[in-house]
């Protein structure tokens, strides 16, 4: 009998330590973006291989995935720095193409070597963000509208520059896009954006300079008042995120050996979706590199279920579009929860 009696409580303690070791983990993965990410990333990736053993998991397959994710990562690098700082860039996709039609014109028109097509393709993009982040600091209009408004001008301005396109480019320029690792056998494009995320997840969690995007989003004026120059700073990650689209439409242009002037469309709305869903917060001073890195590969895992059915682009966009509004709704919770 008393054998029983002190048995029933080490019963309830232990069911009681179960209960609270669950309940720690849903706590982690609501305080977590990024392990929540990573945990629907593994689910999803394993479920597709469950139900897609002969389409899925195949090495053809996973590099087209990590190939095609490409771009969008890259931009995502910059866009996160914006929005951990309070702002945002809808221009990207057209710097994108400005970018790379430059590079085919340099390259493919006028014969310059190919190192110069990348790096005037890359200062196309920077300039493009240089002239975003004036408009915002120095003339004071709002991200929502400057970057609208650049978006239709860049992309006009592409199609002044090629027309239709430039194709092909040169042999020597389509290297820097089609160069592939002995192992993986994967281009060039995905070792890029796997080099900025790492590069660049690295300097903004640990440098100094760069962790001052964080009190900026979290409040401007206070950040301004300790002495960080928000406006500086806010101009030099527009610059930062226009040469990483240049970045994106060179290596873009180089992988197919044509600048198509109709690159990018619609890419903003995926790269917004990835770094909110990521763990940027709409209202600045959240999220990092990795938790955007991870929106990215959700989103492109999808994609990849729906190509694999057969399922049609355009909606594909419809799905792009519910994850934006799943998204918000989860930093609007999360913000009201902690008001």
């Amino acid at each position: 009998m008393m054998a029983m009696q002190i048995t029933q409580p080490l019963a309830e303690t232990a069911e009681r330590r179960r209960e609270n070791l669950l309940v720690r983990i849903v706590r982690r993965l609501a305080d977590s973006r990024e392990l929540t990410l990573f945990v629907l990333v593994v689910a999803l990736a394993l479920a597709m291989s469950i139900v897609y053993p002969n389409n899925f998991p195949t090495a053809s397959n996973m590099r087209a995935v990590l190939l095609n994710l490409a771009p969008v990562g890259m931009l995502v690098c910059g866009m996160m720095l914006l929005m951990i700082g309070g702002t945002f860039d809808l221009s990207v996709g057209s710097t994108l193409a400005f970018s790379g039609v430059w590079a085919g014109v340099v390259a493919g028109w006028w014969g310059w070597p190919a190192e110069s097509a990348v790096l005037v393709g890359i200062l196309v993009g920077a300039l493009c963000g240089l002239v975003n982040g004036l408009i915002v600091t120095r003339i004071g209009i709002n991200a929502l509208i400057a970057t609208l408004g650049t978006l239709t001008i860049y992309r006009s301005l592409t199609y002044v520059t090629a027309g239709t396109g430039v194709t092909p480019i040169s042999d020597a320029f389509a290297a820097y896009g089609r160069a592939a690792d002995p192992l993986f056998r994967i281009q060039s494009p995905f070792w890029a954006m796997l080099v900025l995320v790492l590069v660049g997840g690295w300097l903004v969690a640990r440098t100094r300079f760069f962790r001052q995007f964080y009190f900026i989003g979290g409040n401007p004026r206070a950040a301004q008042l300790s002495g960080i120059r928000v406006d500086r700073l806010i101009l030099i990650g527009f610059v930062i995120m226009g040469a990483l689209a240049g970045l994106a439409g060179v290596l873009g242009a180089a992988r197919l050996n044509s600048a198509v002037v109709n690159a990018g469309v619609g890419i903003e709305l995926k790269v917004i979706t990835a770094t909110v869903l990521g763990g940027a917060s709409l209202k600045g001073g959240e999220g990092t590199i990795l938790g955007g890195i991870l929106g990215v590969l959700f989103i492109a895992l999808i994609e990849n279920a729906m190509i694999i059915n057969a399922i049609g682009v355009f909606w594909q966009g419809l799905v792009v579009g519910l994850v934006l509004l799943f998204a918000v709704s989860l930093d609007r919770f999360k913000t009201s929860g902690r008001a």
